[in-house]
């Protein structure tokens, strides 16, 4: 019994010195990195490093820190939540919001390379309702907060104007969501290579054109999506994400089937109704009337289509509005604008 007392005793004391050199350990640490830390916020920096605008040389991390908060803490853009209409079954896309982080942004400033401009690092702030809670919902526009605009190209016959449209919207730097019908692109697999290396976005617009989607079975419907889609794959190696129907006609079956083949059916703000032929000063007329952020401009490959995109694109462009692909449309990034310009700021040294 003694020889055991004994030796729990120096077991004990023997944990003992072991807490007591981690305990030790653990405030020598301490101790060092708060010097280290109180070393570097009165260290000033040397080099020429520029945040919205105002040059840092000589600003300590502890001052930047603390001109960081007085401008920086509350300030935020709010997310917008997506907005559902259930009578139409139609969903407006939602837009994340954003606040500034402000510890990264001290570290890009600290971590710049001398001469650097620098601004404030977004972290997203994410909505309650986003577009993912109604997968079978379609979409005919964008959220009207992105001063952007989509196009919508449908191919489903001829090829000589394809290549025209491409050129005029490489120059312009445009670009659009081309919606393929099977049956065309079964045959001109090259001209779909070209459109791609354009940049530009293929889509999904039923494997014929000769007759509408509604009017088949939900096993036609989901084998119809499915050849077009792994003709594009095939050719291309894009997946389509989005598919619209024949002449706009859609039902909630329709809509449920692409759905369930992970797709969403996407119509229009505006059509351009080109392929009758109106005139391209009657196009301009209709889609830049009243043409409003987050639209989608249906139109099709023909040769008013080439001259009214010659003339509408500078004139969308002059009212602030990017031509983008749907897919990006219906992105909920959108880069955050800040309130004020950087000379409205009043920095005091």
């Amino acid at each position: 019994m003694f020889f055991s007392l004994f030796f729990n005793v120096r077991r004990l004391r023997q944990k003992r010195i072991i807490i007591s050199l981690l305990v030790l350990t653990l405030l020598f640490f301490i101790v060092i990195s708060y010097l280290s830390l109180s070393e570097l916020n009165h260290k000033q920096i040397k080099n020429d490093i520029y945040f919205l605008g105002r040059n840092m040389r000589g600003y300590t991390p502890a001052e930047i820190y603390e001109m960081l908060l007085a401008y920086f803490a509350e300030w935020q853009q709010d997310p917008v939540e997506a907005i559902y209409d259930e009578e139409r079954q139609v969903v407006v896309p939602e837009l994340w919001g954003y606040k500034i982080d402000i510890e990264k942004t001290l570290n890009s400033i600290l971590t710049a390379v001398p001469g650097a401009s620098v601004g404030p690092v977004f972290v997203p702030v994410y909505p309650e309702v986003v577009l993912a809670d109604f997968p079978a919902a379609f979409i005919e526009r964008g959220n009207p907060q992105k001063n952007e605009v989509a196009l919508m190209i449908n191919v489903a016959w001829g090829t000589e104007f394809i290549q025209p449209m491409l050129h005029v919207l490489a120059a312009e730097g445009a670009f659009g969501t081309f919606f393929l019908v099977g049956r065309w692109a079964e045959e001109h697999s090259s001209l779909i290579q070209e459109i791609a290396l354009y940049g530009h976005e293929l889509a999904n617009h039923g494997h014929t054109d000769s007759v509408v989607y509604t009017a088949l079975t939900p096993e036609e419907m989901e084998k119809g999506l499915q050849q077009v889609n792994k003709l594009i794959e095939e050719i291309t190696g894009m997946t389509p994400k989005y598919f619209t129907p024949h002449k706009g006609e859609y039902n909630q079956l329709l809509l449920e089937v692409v759905s369930r083949v992970g797709m969403r059916t996407v119509l229009w703000t505006v059509d351009t109704v080109d392929w009758q032929k109106p005139g391209v000063e009657k196009m301009k007329e209709k889609v830049l009337g009243e043409l409003n952020a987050g639209e989608i401009i249906l139109m099709h490959p023909t040769a008013e289509t080439v001259l009214f995109l010659q003339e509408a694109i500078p004139l969308i462009k002059q009212r602030g509005f990017s031509l983008v692909t749907v897919h990006q449309l219906l992105s909920p990034e959108m880069l955050p604008s800040l309130f004020f310009e950087p000379s409205d700021l009043h920095w005091e040294k």
